[in-house]
């Protein structure tokens, strides 16, 4: 795990009051329940995080997510100039 995925997840284990074990089971339970989930367009999302059908570690799981919603901020944010239009 790099050692930016650590931090997040100790910054949300200190905002929880739990440790970083914690947050990473609960995050595991989370990822097992969305892959056996029966809805489709749960299913089609997991296809793209895990392709092969392997339950994915938090790495690829959160890197998937990350640029996921960097992907839709952009398309709801269009950049001008290389700056975000909310911020310029």
């Amino acid at each position: 795990m790099t050692e930016k995925t650590k931090r997040i997840i100790a910054t949300i284990a200190a905002e929880q009051g739990i440790t970083s074990e914690e947050v990473e089971h609960e995050m595991m339970e989370a990822i097992r329940a969305g892959m056996s989930s029966s809805d489709p367009r749960a299913q089609a999302l997991w296809k793209q995080i895990c392709p092969d059908g392997k339950e994915p570690d938090l790495e690829t799981f959160l890197t998937f997510m990350a640029n996921r919603v960097d992907m839709m901020m952009d398309e709801q944010y269009p950049k001008k100039k290389g700056k975000n239009t909310i911020c310029s």
